[in-house]
């Protein structure tokens, strides 16, 4: 619930019933004047934006280029009478079912050099969550806005997750495991459909923290679900004190 919409007297009541610790009024006022832009509107991307937009946040931007697909309809937000809809238009109407306070905007385009700028302008996070090697442009974005970039990719019964922030750790040309996994993401695997949410409320939870004004969990940790042996690991990954990006960030 967005608790910034209550009246005074609403509010008094909800606090008294639910408490979070560590948690208040000035981060959910923080959470509700922020905007996101996420890449992609499947299962993920749809599973992270339900939760951030439940929980109250201001605004979401989505670019999917894709249609409603059998596939899909694994995922909660696609209906048989969405095929072959625009996802990011299905995405944004449900969102505004969940949240109608929220700004909601689709844009179905794939994501370029050309756009990358209008498409993350006013956004203070970024959330990478397509199978495609297009996040090195976000990657360049995160680094011209100076904002964190949420990272997940997801393939066959496993997933990672990790943050970016170019200027405060690593960003993610300082780390080769998101380039040397290309092939990966263009083979058409299986995916165990529980995966995708698995992934997407572990981002949501982190990008709720960032945007609370607490500090990110994953900057600086790539951690990996398992989901065939319900494991998770992880690995740091370190700023490279080289690298281009995160050192020299481009100007505005």
């Amino acid at each position: 619930m967005d608790q910034t919409n209550l009246s005074p007297a609403e509010l008094s009541r909800y606090t008294r019933q639910i408490v979070l610790a560590g948690w208040g009024r000035e981060a959910q006022e923080r959470l509700k004047s922020s905007r996101v832009f996420i890449a992609g509107a499947g299962g993920v991307a749809s599973a992270a934006a339900h939760y951030l937009i439940a929980a109250g946040l201001g605004g979401i931007r989505l670019a999917d280029k894709s249609r409603v697909s059998l596939a899909d309809l694994n995922h909660p937000f696609y209906r048989d009478q969405d095929l072959d809809k625009p996802r990011a238009v299905v995405a944004e109407s449900r969102l505004k079912e969940v949240n109608p306070f929220a700004v909601v905007e689709s844009r179905v385009k794939p994501i370029s050099g050309h756009n990358i700028t209008r498409l993350t302008a006013g956004c203070q996070l970024l959330i990478d969550t397509t199978n495609q090697p297009n996040g090195h442009l976000l990657n360049l974005a995160a680094a011209r806005l100076r904002i964190p970039l949420l990272h997940a990719r997801v393939w066959e019964m496993n997933g990672h997750l990790t943050t970016f922030w170019p200027g405060q750790g690593p960003c993610l040309a300082c780390d080769s495991i998101c380039f040397q996994e290309e092939e990966r993401w263009n083979r058409k695997v299986g995916l165990m459909g529980p995966l995708p949410g698995i992934l997407g409320s572990l981002l949501a939870l982190e990008a709720m923290q960032i945007l609370g004004g607490f500090r990110p969990s994953l900057l600086g940790r790539l951690l990996t679900f398992q989901g065939s042996q319900f494991r998770l690991s992880e690995k740091e990954i370190k700023a490279n004190p080289q690298c281009s990006i995160c050192c020299r960030p481009l100007k505005t």
